[in-house]
């Protein structure tokens, strides 16, 4: 881990107000240790599931470790709204935090994907560890046109990202739309976690008119898109041109969606203009 990760992730623990920051911090160190002998792989607990950290490279793992539930206020909306069934498509579902977050909710119907083979590989033995018949996974990328893309080959990493031309480092994988794959295959997209380093416009792009069946949105916003390929502006015109509004954040604990631009740890919400009585059923508030 360079000194920027090892300090991003200090950063992220003590701004954690849902751990004991202490054993946080412990956990961090004792992560430093494991990755030094190279004491993998081995599994940890997530929500009520399990999860293997199968190589000291791999960022959700070592989030994991520290923090559990490192996108609190977000994993626990997404199982409340799925806790009397519901569509979730995971995109960029790495190894398979939020898929078997999302999956614990017997009523849901969980899509994931994730186009890395070594990366997807580890998603599908997460998803069999936990016994889950209520996921599909697809070992592919989503964008804006139909092909095949080219992918960094780091090995153990789970932020592997688009390249645009084909090297040494890369490796060729099979790309489709949203809107196809959901013909192909009847899906109805109702709750969506994107998170593909840095490439969400291009995902969202594919979507075409499955856009209106989407009642809520997890958006990583970090800051990769504005370097990579379409910027959070365009994102965010991309949505309010369909309706779909935001950037908002929950605060889980006091059933609080509030309306902000200020970037954080967690992934940015938007919602469709029909959200907001369905949010209301479940006990849930929009300020702002």
């Amino acid at each position: 881990m360079g000194f920027l990760q090892f300090t991003n992730s200090l950063k992220s623990i003590l701004s954690n107000p849902h751990i004991n920051r202490g054993v946080g911090v412990a956990r961090h160190l004792h992560w430093q240790y494991l990755k030094a002998f190279n004491r993998f792989p081995f599994e940890l607990d997530i929500s009520r599931s399990r999860i293997i950290a199968a190589h000291k490279r791999c960022g959700v793992s070592a989030l994991i470790y520290s923090q559990r539930l490192y996108n609190y206020n977000n994993m626990n909306l997404l199982q409340l709204l799925l806790k009397e069934g519901g569509s979730f498509l995971d995109i960029g579902a790495n190894i398979g935090s939020f898929t078997l977050i999302a999956s614990e909710q017997e009523k849901a119907k969980v899509h994931a994907f994730e186009p890395h083979p070594d990366t997807f590989r580890q998603l599908r033995n997460n998803v069999e560890l936990n016994r889950r018949t209520n996921v599909d996974l697809y070992n592919i990328a989503l964008g804006q046109s139909e092909g095949r893309i080219f992918l960094t080959n780091e090995p153990g990493i789970t932020t592997n990202h688009i390249e645009p031309h084909e090297s040494e480092r890369t490796v060729s994988v099979p790309c489709n739309r949203v809107d196809t794959v959901c013909t192909q295959h009847g899906l109805h997209p109702q709750y969506v976690k994107i998170d593909v380093e840095g490439f969400e416009y291009d995902v969202l792009a594919g979507f075409g008119a499955f856009l209106n069946t989407v009642d809520l949105l997890m958006i990583e916003m970090n800051g990769l898109s504005d370097q990579r390929s379409h910027g959070q502006r365009e994102i965010h015109s991309l949505l309010r041109s369909n309706r779909i509004d935001g950037p908002w954040r929950c605060d889980f604990d006091r059933k609080t969606l509030r309306r902000t631009e200020d970037s954080g740890i967690e992934d940015s919400l938007y919602l469709s203009d029909r959200a907001a009585g369905r949010l209301q059923q479940y006990g849930l508030t929009l300020a702002g």
